[in-house]
């Protein structure tokens, strides 16, 4: 970072020691350019006044440094801080002109007459909101003054600008000295080294100098005096002062939450706020009595629940997990991109937040944590699974502030109520908190459907008083390339999914021997759950929900889990590396000449933009250069493709044993392209144009275990300017038509599906309507269903063979009614067997297998 000659707060060119150690804190400072941007635009309409909440010499020259650097107006008068010694002779002279008993009251005059005299010359002053030293031989009334500098200033100020309604914008500054928590201090460090409240300037030149290279200066909202006033006219001057007083306070109190988050206490402290009341003892006097144990034994199994579960955040761990990832990062990524974030910082600096990221990598866990770390933001605690909790990651990544939770705690009351409790304990201190709501890494690619359990602990802590807010915010995590490729590959082909360990872990050293491209994180807009529930709220928070009240709550929270997952869908971006394997797995062939790949893959970047797709900027790049050579040979490299040379140019061909890998690629961007894909679909077919919405509605219908649907009211629309966009490409929907390429692109990008479904209906009917069948297999007689059809050349996607794809189906199938799954808290506990009319699972049979395309891509496959 270019430095510039230090300048001391009235704008003097400094050489002196100051000016030096000035510059050498702030050679690193980390600035917030947007904040410098608006202060600049004010400048220009009126007066500054710059305020600090604590007087410090210090902070004073490091912000009149920073401003001066900025090229910002410096300010001409720093209140309650004397001038450098070399204007001491000039001081000295006035003193001797108009004499005067040095004192804080001589002092306050003095601030007074030069912050008067500089605003109506319209040059910028320093405020200083408190004083750290009040003394101990003043009265209480003038000790409060003492403490309390800028209330008397801020009062003159109310009263020039009423009788001259001069503009005057106030900024509230920040300094912050490295990414530290704020934790419940102990009464002996409180006395010795109380950095968080009002540090000297020895103390803070200590800890800036230590940090320097994690200095921040953060500016707050600014706040247009004549405004302000306008909205408090009928008040007298002192009060105004006073309510401009408390509003900076809350503005530099929210900037300190943001960086530091609420204060951190200890497990031992939470642990009494989740077992304190009178309500906790009795519920688990209940659920003693209920499991016929004794009371003790059920707090001694609650307590125990709740140290395996509880977060320990602390400084060392974090820092270790910081420092081990970020060398994990330098070796097996190439960057971090992020959108949106300042909508959530705009939300956390006054309410929790609860980040709800999609689940595709073991890295979710550590990325939300490491960008908020390094973007000087308090990082979350994160709802991780107990299986993470294996000796000796587990340890660390409870110190980075993960809180450790079963996958499934049906049955035991106990743990329920110390989850739910500690939960809401979570809410009610402000924490940012982040949780996976499709509960489990998704394997596919495509997001999972939502785990509602602890979305519904989220909305219940709320619904009881909790806070005043809560923000959900949806996130989008993309990787270039999936770390866990091969092991989802492994566990998609009937592989069984490796339990995390200590050999698990070190094995997973060959990741960074692998390059894995640019990580995305894209933040969609937070969701106010208060707007959402609405007059809702007080009904819910009933202490006895009436059966129908509890019925819509439940509806409440499905809707928001499916909102949810839509929003983080919306919110992601497009990689070259999801497109590229949209266009190869889309027809049924296993290659692709090189100009026909180009040019489906425009044809459905094109339809991207149309649906409000942001791309990376390695899809862009291959866009602009037209030939897609970039993605081409990334794909080749990693393995995913074969080039050969063909009679009409160059051939893409999917690498045996790889199309499974780049479905889940494909998958990542699919949902942008299912209403579409399904018109298209049925255009292809000669569906009318009177029987789309019908046709279309129920494949959703059908998929609704495989992706978040849209609104009913929005498909109609949706039809209609997918049909518009074809027809800008040529299309004429007569019957005996030739289907734009546009329309073949998209036909086939949900055909793997429409396998998987129709192999899995056949397997029911096949079954003995007399017999059933264990659930752990299934799986495995769907598997031999769709070989057998493959020999036939009935099916054509391998990667419709996929383990999660017939247990979706299969899901569905019984919700319809043509499959029985019998209760058991295991698979092997459970059994299959067939449901329903016969005539209607054989139709559902027939209309499946006739909406297969064949290899041609132009007609279905007769199954009659």
């Amino acid at each position: 970072m270019e430095s510039e000659t230090p300048r001391s707060a009235t704008g003097v060119v400094d050489h002196g020691l100051r000016g030096l150690l000035t510059r050498w804190l702030t050679a690193y400072v980390h600035i917030d350019e947007a904040g410098l941007s608006k202060v600049r635009a004010r400048s220009e309409e009126g007066s500054l006044i710059y305020v600090l909440r604590q007087r410090s010499r210090l902070d004073a020259a490091i912000v009149s440094w920073l401003l001066g650097r900025e090229g910002l107006p410096l300010p001409a008068h720093v209140c309650g801080v004397p001038g450098p010694l070399a204007g001491l002779p000039q001081r000295a002279r006035a003193w001797l002109k108009k004499p005067y008993w040095p004192g804080a009251r001589s002092r306050r005059k003095r601030d007074l007459d030069a912050v008067r005299a500089n605003l109506e010359k319209g040059q910028p002053v320093l405020l200083f909101l408190r004083a750290r030293d009040a003394g101990i031989f003043r009265g209480r009334r003038e000790a409060l003054e003492a403490s309390r500098p800028g209330n008397l200033i801020l009062e003159d100020v109310v009263e020039m600008a009423r009788a001259s309604e001069q503009t005057i914008h106030l900024v509230p500054l920040s300094v912050f000295r490295g990414r530290v928590f704020r934790h419940q201090q102990r009464r002996l460090s409180a006395l010795v080294y109380s950095v968080h409240d009002a540090p000297s300037d020895v103390k803070k030149l200590l800890t800036y100098g230590f940090n320097r290279e994690d200095l921040l200066v953060s500016l707050g909202r600014v706040i247009e005096l004549q405004s302000f006033m306008e909205r408090c006219r009928r008040l007298p001057p002192s009060r105004v002062a006073r309510r401009l007083g408390n509003s900076l306070q809350r503005e530099l109190a929210q900037e300190e939450r943001a960086v530091w988050g609420p204060l951190l206490e200890s497990r031992e402290v939470i642990a009494e706020r989740v077992f304190e009341g009178a309500d906790v003892a009795r519920q688990v006097r209940a659920i003693a009595a209920e499991r016929g144990i004794s009371e003790t034994r059920a707090w001694q199994e609650a307590r125990k629940s709740f140290w395996a579960m509880a977060a320990n955040f602390n400084s060392f761990a974090f820092g270790l997990m910081e420092g081990a990832f970020h060398q994990i990062w330098k070796r097996a990524f190439s960057g971090l991109e992020i959108r949106g974030l300042d909508r959530v910082v705009g939300k956390v600096k006054h309410s929790p937040v609860v980040l709800v990221p999609c689940h595709r990598s073991h890295f979710d866990y550590l990325v939300l944590s490491y960008l908020f770390r390094r973007n000087f933001l308090s990082p979350p605690h994160i709802h991780a699974g107990d299986n993470m909790a294996f000796w000796p990651l587990g340890p660390v990544l409870r110190g980075a502030g993960a809180f450790f939770v079963r996958r499934s705690f049906d049955g035991d009351d106990l743990y329920k109520l110390v989850f739910h409790r500690y939960l809401g304990t979570l809410i009610r201190q402000g924490y940012t908190l982040e949780f996976f709501i499709e509960g489990g890494r998704s394997r596919t690619g495509k997001i999972l459907t939502p785990k509602l359990g602890v979305l519904a602990s989220i909305v219940r802590a709320f619904i009881q008083g909790a806070r005043k807010d809560l923000y959900l915010v949806p996130v989008s995590i993309h990787y270039g390339r999936i770390a866990e490729e091969n092991a989802y590959d492994a566990e998609l082909g009937g592989a069984e999914k490796q339990r995390e360990s200590l050999g698990a872990l070190l094995r997973a050293r060959s990741i960074l021997r692998q390059r894995h491209g640019t990580v995305y994180v894209s933040f969609a807009e937070p969701l106010s759950l208060r707007e959402m529930l609405g007059e809702n709220r007080k009904r819910f928070s009933q202490p006895e929900l009436p059966p129908e009240v509890d019925a819509e709550q439940r509806r409440f929270v499905q809707k928001l889990g499916f909102r949810l997952l839509r929003e983080v869908n919306e919110a992601t971006v497009v990689g070259a590396t999801s497109l590229s394997s949209t266009v190869l797995l889309a027809g049924p062939a296993s290659g692709v000449e090189a100009g026909e790949f180009a040019n489906a893959s425009r044809m459905l970047a094109e339809l991207l933009r149309w649906r409000g797709a942001v791309f990376t900027p390695s899809l862009e790049r291959n866009l602009g250069r037209n030939n897609f050579a970039e993605i081409t040979a990334f794909l080749q490299s990693s393995g995913l493709i074969e080039v050969e040379a063909g009679e009409g140019g160059r051939i893409l061909k999917v690498a045996p044993g790889k199309r499974t890998a780049l479905d889940f690629y494909k998958n990542n961007s699919i949902h942008f392209f299912l209403v579409p894909a399904l018109v298209a679909h049925a255009t292809l077919r000669g569906v009318a144009h009177e029987d789309l919405e019908a046709e279309v509605w129920w494949w959703l219908e059908l998929f609704r275990w495989e992706f978040p649907l849209p609104e009913k009211e929005d498909v109609a629309e949706r039809i209609q300017r997918s049909l518009a966009l074809f027809a800008a490409h040529g299309a004429n929907f007569e019957p005996e038509a030739e289907p734009v390429a546009l329309v073949r692109a998209l036909a086939g990008i949900l055909e793997n599906f429409r396998e998987g479904y129709w192999i899995t209906a056949r397997a029911i009917d096949r079954l003995d309507p007399t017999a059933s069948v264990p659930e752990a297999k299934w799986a495995g007689a769907i598997l031999r269903t769709f070989e057998a059809a493959q020999l036939l050349g009935e099916v054509v996607r391998p990667e419709a063979a996929n383990p999660v794809l017939f247990k979706n189906a299969s899901s569905r199938f019984a919700e319809m009614g043509f499959l029985d799954i019998s209760a058991g808290a295991k698979p092997r506990d459970r059994a299959v067997c067939r449901a329903g009319a016969d005539a209607d699972l054989s139709e559902l049979v027939q209309r499946l297998g006739s909406a297969l395309l064949l290899p041609e891509g132009d007609r279905a496959l007769d199954v009659s």
